[in-house]
């Protein structure tokens, strides 16, 4: 239980540009180091966290339930946002006496830069499953995202992913 909390943690304290920044060093301490999850319950435990209304981060909970049950799913949770909890707490009293400081703002520089690096390796993690399963599939989800970018009304959207789902299983099937 020690060891489920203090990687949450570090997890918490290096969780940088939101959750979805830090899915891979989750699935590195989970899945690779400690052999907690599986490659798929970890997908799954993604999954329930993106389902959920609330961040994404949740999926702590997720790990510490099937590590340690319903004391390890606590555990891990307030592991997990202790971290960010405090310091917030800590920026509210600090961001007043800094406000201008060139140190503070080239903080937030650097800081936005790490969070877009850590959610394009986010990114690549996510869709190497599903380039694996099939690289359709994934041109097909770029495919989507672009035509939403465009401007593409969600109801077509849907129906035309609707339609590529019956050909893609007529195919298969």
């Amino acid at each position: 239980m020690v060891e489920l909390a203090l990687r949450f943690l570090l997890v918490g304290a290096l969780a940088f540009g939101g959750g979805q920044a830090a899915l891979p060093l989750v699935e590195r301490i989970t899945v690779a180091e400690t052999g907690w999850l599986s490659s798929r319950d970890f997908a799954t435990g993604v999954g329930l966290a993106n389902a959920t209304p609330g961040p994404v981060l949740i999926l702590a909970a997720y790990v510490g339930y099937r590590v340690a049950g319903l004391a390890g799913a606590l555990t891990a949770t307030l592991a997990v946002f202790a971290v960010p909890v405090l310091l917030s707490a800590l920026s509210v009293r600090l961001v007043g006496r800094w406000r201008g400081s060139a140190r503070l703002e080239a903080f937030g520089r650097y800081a936005g830069a790490a969070a877009v690096g850590l959610l394009g390796v986010t990114l690549a993690a996510l869709a190497r499953p599903v380039w694996d399963l099939h690289p359709a599939l994934l041109l097909l989800s770029a495919a989507v995202l672009l035509a939403e970018r465009r401007g593409a009304s969600p109801v077509l959207l849907l129906a035309a992913a609707a339609l590529a789902g019956a050909a893609w299983g007529a195919v298969l099937g």
